[in-house]
This record gives C-alpha cells, sequence and structure tokens, in this order.
C-alpha cells in the first residue's frame, strides 16, 4: 500500500498536492478530514472528477504527522486495490442510530468473510452508544475491529458532517469497510488519566444527561466537588469556565468486568441541575472523578502504544482520534502527545479533535470512548 499524508489551508493547495503525489502512485482512496469553515461540495467535487473515493469528515481541529492544525484539511491519499474496501453511508432519518448501526454491521459482513470497519458519525445530536450496541449486534463475529471518531464542528455543538463518494450527512454513519484478509487493521485507545477521590453512583439519568449522583443534584455535586464557581457571579462563572473545568476531571466509568471509559462533562443544565455527557451512561453506573497527572499523562499515553506495538509492527499509514476535551485539558501539551506516537512508526499519519472516540483498550473489546486518543494502523498484506 503505498500511502502519503498532508495539510492544506485551501482547496487549491490540497489540488496541487494531490497532483504532485499522483506523478508518483495512482492514489484509489481519499481519507480526509477537514474544518466545517471548508467548502466540502467543491472538496467532495474535486476527488469525484478524479475518480478518487473520498471518506471523512468536519473536525474540531486536524491533526498530521507529527503537527495539529486549526480550521485546515488533512489529507491521507492511499493507493489500494478498490476491490479491498467499501464505502457505505447509513442514512436513514426515520431509522434509529441503533438501526443504521445494526444495518452497517450487516452490510460489512455481505462485503467480505472478515471486515474491518473504520466509521465516523455525526457528534452533536447522537448517542454514540447506540452505535456500539447496534455494530456489535449487527456483527455475527464479536472480534471484528472496529474504530473510528465522532465529527467535529470547532466547539460550535451546530451541525457536524460527514461525507463521501457516497453523499454527505449531518446524522448518519460512515464507514470504511475493509477486507482483513488484504489490509490489516489494528489499533488501540487509551487516555493516561488518572482516578481520584471516593466511587460516586450515577443515581438517575437519561441516556447522556445525568441528574444526580449520590441521589444529589449532579451540578450540584460537581461545584461542591471541584469549587470555583462561588460569589454573586457564580452563574456567570460556572457557563464561562465550565467547558475548561469540566475537561480537566471527566468521570471514569467504571463496567461490571473492571474495565473503564471515560465520560467528558460538556455543559451544564442549570435549570435542571444537571451535567450533559459527551457519551451515554445509565442509572447505577459507579464511577470515579479523574484527572490528568500533568506532563505525565503524555509519558503515560505514548508508553501505553510502545508496549502495545513491541514487536513486527510495521504499518503502511496511521489514523489518529483525539478527543477535543483532551486538547482542552493538556493545551498545547497535546502537540507533544502528536509528535511522540508519531514517532513511534514515523509513517504517513492524520487525525482529528474529535467529540467522541471509538476504538479497544488493550484489554477490552470496541466501546465509545470521551478524553482519549485512538489510533489505527493500516498494512496491505503480503
Amino acid at each position: 500500500m503505498k500511502a502519503h499524508a498532508f495539510a492544506a489551508q485551501r482547496l487549491d493547495e490540497l489540488a496541487e498536492q494531490v497532483r504532485v503525489c499522483s506523478q508518483s502512485f495512482k492514489p484509489t482512496l481519499a481519507i480526509v478530514f477537514c474544518s466545517s469553515e471548508q467548502h466540502i461540495p467543491m472538496l467532495t467535487q474535486f476527488f469525484g472528477e478524479r475518480d478518487i473515493a473520498l471518506f471523512g469528515c468536519t473536525t474540531a481541529g486536524e491533526i498530521c504527522n507529527a503537527q495539529f492544525y486549526d480550521q485546515a484539511i488533512v489529507c491521507l491519499l492511499l493507493e489500494i486495490n478498490p476491490a479491498y474496501f467499501e464505502l457505505f453511508l447509513a442514512n436513514d432519518p426515520i431509522q434509529s442510530t441503533y438501526q443504521l448501526a445494526y444495518t452497517t454491521g450487516q452490510y460489512a459482513e455481505v462485503c467480505y468473510a472478515e471486515p474491518a470497519l473504520l466509521l465516523l458519525s455525526g457528534g452533536v445530536d447522537v448517542n454514540a452508544e447506540k452505535i456500539i450496541a447496534g455494530i456489535r449486534d449487527g456483527l455475527s463475529q464479536p472480534d471484528t475491529p472496529v474504530f473510528g471518531g465522532l465529527a467535529g464542528d470547532n466547539m460550535h455543538f451546530t451541525e457536524t458532517v460527514v461525507f463521501s463518494s457516497a453523499g454527505r450527512s449531518n446524522n448518519g454513519i460512515l464507514t470504511l469497510i475493509l477486507n482483513r484478509e488484504k489490509i490489516e487493521m489494528i489499533g488501540l485507545a487509551t487516555s493516561g488519566w488518572e482516578p481520584i477521590g471516593l466511587e460516586h453512583i450515577i443515581t438517575k439519568a437519561t441516556e447522556n444527561i445525568v441528574y444526580t449522583i449520590n441521589d444529589v443534584p449532579a451540578l450540584d455535586f460537581f461545584i461542591k466537588y471541584f469549587g470555583g464557581f462561588q460569589g454573586a457571579n457564580a452563574e456567570d462563572s460556572l457557563h464561562n469556565d465550565f467547558e475548561n473545568v469540566s475537561a480537566q476531571y471527566p468521570l471514569q466509568i467504571i463496567r461490571p468486568d473492571g474495565r473503564y471509559i471515560l465520560r467528558s462533562p460538556l455543559y451544564a443544565d442549570t435549570e435542571k441541575r444537571a451535567l450533559i455527557l459527551a457519551g451515554g451512561v445509565e442509572e447505577g453506573d459507579r464511577f470515579k472523578f479523574s484527572m490528568s497527572p500533568g506532563f505525565q499523562v503524555i509519558e503515560n499515553t505514548v508508553d501505553a502504544f510502545v508496549n502495545w506495538c513491541q514487536g513486527d509492527c510495521t504499518p503502511d499509514a496511521a489514523i489518529f482520534f483525539s478527543c477535543i476535551g483532551r486538547h482542552a485539558a493538556l493545551g498545547p501539551m497535546i502537540g507533544d502527545e502528536i509528535k511522540g506516537i508519531h514517532q513511534q512508526w514515523e509513517k504517513p499519519m492524520i487525525g482529528f479533535f474529535s467529540y467522541g472516540e471509538i476504538g479497544a483498550t488493550i484489554d477490552g473489546p470496541c466501546d465509545f470512548h470521551n478524553e482519549t486518543c485512538s489510533v489505527v494502523l493500516l498494512k496491505e498484506r503480503s
């Protein structure tokens, strides 16, 4: 598999990069992540005119090789036999998210006996827990690799878009289905966050809205636990600072088997005293708050990838999904993490800052995560 990754600020810059790359190999697939400020119809038309299959989404920031960008376009050009991959857009407004995901899982196994799924989804109103449930139920093989992320829109939280040769959608599920007998796809999702304090219980919740924790209004519990929103202007302070504070202390949900996943508070409902999370939870879920141990979180994350890929691990290309909440928590240090991960392979890599990540941890199956980075490696089998 031949691969080349690059970043561009405008479509004409992208066109020139594609022209230069096409002189040395013939790309059949373009994976593109771009700011919602970019002109997506022109982008899809550009690749359509060149008979290059397109798979992409809008972002909350872009990643290319060892750098990260803002309001840019990043592109991974791949030369793959078109028989080895299939694009599928599940986009029926009548169907639920679960049904769309279930259909996707079933279709993947129609395409290939051993599929691998790389998926993108709208990230504002979509309950990603339903994506995971639908994919799992739609697939007959529980060990099928599934990775991906929720599209972003530069933190506006109004409209995210997935787009491809098959069309575009702000609430559908776009999937790149690979023939695992020809293209190997492996990956790892990890966070590096550390649990703090006592264990708590979510006592009232509906999907991603938490109303009470330990039978106390969730927002009041959060404020009491972390403080910082006091005085006559407390409510104004809450609206202005909640995003930054909450990104520092995601909920570490404890699964029944002992594994954990992170759920990051997105914003607060001050009238209902509720927390709106970036992913679903259930009443009775146990959790601890967690926090980044400073620069150590980067070392923990990079070390996790180093230990995971020990031995024969020489990919042709890599794709990186990193939570926008992680960017908010780590600030400029996120660049050190991206650079450290890219240096493990020094292969063409693109990615984006997402509203949620899908991937498997070192000891668990595919799941939906927040505040996590998920890396996917692609390699053509000889």
